[in-house]
């Protein structure tokens, strides 16, 4: 029986990662002597007022730590934030590293690490270029992450369309991995239903997500004066770049009903599960998503994905 793994039910609350000045702010408030936990429950500011939850959800790290993995030496969050995911890791591995590339986010880390008696290295710096110290690693976490790595202001993300630096990106923490190393991965899919209605996975604007390639950037060059880089892609896009940069074993999970706040994560091929979660809305909506789960492509619509795979 395909498994279908029961991540814990947190509400949705529609929010982003936090604007930067709240991020100072918070590590502001920490550095004068407040806990963090405190800092996070008494702050008023408006994103994080909203999004409490968002730094203490174990949730966001159960599909990851449902993996299988040679050992349970070394294990890395990439893009790790406020650490919400790297803080379980640190419960179940030897070693847990923590890479940021946000001096902010990674002086929050280590408070909270601090304080929480973890033994998390928090690593300030790039995932395109890894420090060589970084090896063996059984276990690698891109959760929210992928999509954004081509609009960094670094050189290296600069180099190339999207999808190349992901590339680049990809092949770097393949080379971090050992051997039979896991790669597990959160992201948006391109072909979620309510994207070819107006919504968007960014901050894009509407429609731009499923656009051609040429058209989306030419769009939001003509629109926004900058070129269109938050590149997502369907399960088939996805499969495809990750055996370019030389992963194997691919597996996809529907992400339900986000993995953002993940309360399951089952394949997608499992219409009955997927179906209480998509099947809302207009009833135009509820019958052209019967038409899709009728040929059996209802997994292909869902918001995202939960994607598993390995160094060979």
């Amino acid at each position: 029986m395909a498994r279908v793994l029961p991540l814990g039910v947190v509400p949705d609350t529609g929010q982003g990662t936090l604007p930067t000045d709240e991020v100072t702010a918070l590590v502001q408030e920490i550095d004068r002597g407040v806990p963090w936990q405190r800092a996070i429950s008494t702050l008023t500011l408006p994103t994080l007022s909203c999004k409490r939850e968002w730094f203490s959800d174990p949730a966001k790290a159960a599909f990851y730590l449902s993996l299988e993995v040679p050992t349970r030496q070394v294990a890395m969050d990439v893009g790790a934030g406020s650490g919400v995911i790297a803080c379980e890791l640190g419960r179940r591995f030897e070693r847990a590293l923590a890479v940021e590339q946000d001096q902010r986010w990674c002086q929050f880390m280590k408070h909270r690490f601090r304080q929480d008696g973890l033994n998390v290295e928090v690593i300030h710096g790039d995932a395109l270029r890894l420090p060589p110290s970084v090896t063996n690693v059984d276990l690698a976490v891109v959760n929210g992450v992928l999509e954004w790595v081509a609009t960094g202001a670094s050189p290296d993300a600069q180099a190339g369309s999207p999808r190349q630096v992901q590339l680049t990106f990809l092949r770097s923490i393949r080379s971090a991995l050992r051997p039979g190393g896991r790669i597990g991965i959160g992201i948006e899919n391109r072909l979620h239903f309510e994207y070819f209605r107006g919504a968007i996975p960014h901050d894009e604007m509407p429609y731009v997500a499923v656009m051609p390639r040429w058209l989306a950037d030419a769009v939001t060059r003509w629109r926004r004066g900058k070129p269109y880089r938050t590149w997502i892609y369907s399960a088939r896009g996805y499969k495809r770049l990750l055996q370019e940069a030389g992963f194997t074993a691919i597996e996809f999970f529907a992400a339900l009903p986000t993995y953002h706040h993940p309360e399951v994560a089952v394949p997608l091929d499992r219409d009955d599960v997927i179906r209480p979660y998509v099947n809302q809305g207009s009833r135009v909506k509820r019958l052209v998503l019967q038409s899709i789960a009728a040929v059996g492509l209802l997994g292909q619509t869902v918001h995202s994905f939960y994607i598993a795979a390995e160094r060979p």
